[in-house]
């Protein structure tokens, strides 16, 4: 477990499955994903995926967010893990719309960094985000990430392709941050 001031963070696990699938099932959640507006997905899918992510596994590890209430909100996880080169693909979704905008996912964000830095001694963290999600753009920032590049037209969403955009954060750009306690 992962602890933050308002949130813990916990291993996925089976029954997670449910709550899952309805935050999956909000179109207006789905949408900010990157698979968003895609093919719908199936309870039995959704209950596969949270079923693997609740395994142990060397290359990923998946967290469900719960916030100061004991309440899950979202999902967050660091998966392609790479033991050599010590980068790692970070995400992050909040499924609970109610508090969307109260700085949680600003928060597990810090969190998880930490996480990959401290505790797995990781170089780099990076992640992709659509560009037309200006506010997860503005988490990542917060959080120290900078932009690496554009993917162009690289997702099809709502009927239009989207520009991609490639984040970072170095574990020494991490480290300097004075939120950042050594």
């Amino acid at each position: 477990m992962l602890y933050g001031k308002r949130v813990t963070l916990r291993p996925v696990v089976e029954e997670d499955w449910e709550l899952r699938y309805e935050w999956l099932s909000d179109p207006v959640v789905n949408q900010t994903l990157p698979s968003g507006s895609g093919m719908p997905l199936t309870p039995e899918v959704v209950r596969e995926r949270t079923r693997r992510y609740a395994q142990a596994d060397q290359s990923a590890v998946y967290f469900t967010i719960i916030n100061e209430d004991g309440i899950p909100i979202g999902s967050t996880q660091l998966f392609k893990i790479h033991p050599w080169s010590k980068h790692v693909e970070f995400g992050i979704w909040i499924g609970d719309k109610k508090v969307w905008g109260k700085g949680y996912a600003t928060e597990v964000t810090g969190v998880v960094l930490d996480f990959a830095f401290k505790r797995l001694n990781l170089h780099k963290v990076y992640l992709t985000v659509d560009a037309d999600n200006p506010g997860a753009i503005r988490t990542y920032e917060k959080a120290g990430f900078n932009k690496d590049g554009i993917l162009r037209d690289e997702v099809y969403k709502n009927g239009q392709y989207v520009d991609r955009i490639m984040m970072s954060i170095l574990k020494h750009e991490f480290m300097k941050q004075p939120s950042c306690s050594k």
